[in-house]
């Protein structure tokens, strides 16, 4: 996000903001896993306590040509205008993306710098979370968690007024989302003989349990599209074969074998695209 041209809200985020922060985890990674260098036990330990913090002119180097180029054209060349987005983004509070550690006033080097990791992690989740939900049950029911990840224990009537629905749209979407365990109903019995009449039915979210939902039912996407590219690998052996042997006898020379070969191939770039994808969502759900 903030990649953008101008001409965007403030909410949009500074103009590069993306590639800045991609360029500072390369940096991290690079300084964790790749010193370089031949180094003593104490400079191995001085490196770790600053582990994850940069300079402005630590990040150059992973800067792509376009931002660099961007950056350097304006008044004041690269060193300044970059400090001057990192300060800028340090500003931000809806998800924090940088912390300043060391001012960048007075600073030899323009100042240093952190990622907030993990609340750019959690807002990924969140917008993961929000995306599944919007996918397979509607705006509305994303709409509704979001109300009750927030409120907490509500009824009906109450999400429905939060979420700006029909009271009956409301109780469809939140048994829909009960069913497929997404939210979770407590009842509260006003007598020990279990009345439903007069009970209290609270929704809620259970952010462990929603994690946990999001993540099987991705994980169930990436094994159904693993099935079908094996399918398809399957049905389009003859294919593969004519087009290794091609060359001895130009049979796939035909036009309309051609036509037929590449849209074989297109489809299976296409599966592979989006096992990639769900794949990297289980890292971001899981792994980090």
């Amino acid at each position: 996000e903030g990649d953008g041209g101008g001409g965007g809200g403030e909410s949009d985020g500074p103009r590069h903001a993306g590639a800045v922060v991609r360029a500072a985890l390369m940096h991290a990674a690079r300084e964790e896993h790749a010193p370089g260098v031949e180094e003593s036990e104490e400079g191995r330990h001085g490196r770790m306590a600053g582990l994850g913090t940069f300079s402005p002119p630590d990040l150059v180097p992973y800067l792509p040509p376009d931002v660099i180029g961007s950056l350097r054209s304006q008044i004041g060349g690269i060193d300044r205008n970059l400090t001057a987005l990192l300060v800028r983004m340090s500003k931000l509070r809806h998800p924090p993306v940088l912390l300043e550690v060391e001012e960048a006033r007075g600073h030899p080097r323009g100042g240093k710098f952190e990622v907030c990791t993990r609340q750019l992690l959690r807002r990924m989740r969140d917008r993961i979370h929000h995306r599944v939900l919007s996918s397979h049950h509607g705006v509305v029911a994303a709409r509704v968690v979001s109300v009750l990840r927030t409120r907490g224990h509500c009824e009906s009537d109450v999400v429905a007024e939060d979420a700006m629905v029909p009271a009956r749209e409301a109780r469809e979407v939140l048994h829909r989302l009960h069913r497929d365990r997404y939210v979770d109903l407590f009842d509260m019995h006003m007598t020990k003989t279990h009345n439903t009449g007069t009970a209290i039915f609270l929704w809620d979210v259970i952010p462990s349990r929603l994690s946990k939902t999001v993540i099987d039912n991705v994980g169930t996407a990436l094994l159904n599209l693993r099935l079908r590219r094996q399918h398809e690998v399957e049905v389009g052996k003859d294919w593969m074969d004519r087009a290794k042997e091609s060359g001895a006898t130009e049979e796939n020379f035909h036009e309309g074998d051609k036509r037929k070969f590449h849209k074989f191939c297109m489809g299976l770039d296409r599966l592979d695209r989006a096992c990639l994808s769900l794949d990297e969502t289980l890292m971001v759900l899981k792994d980090f």
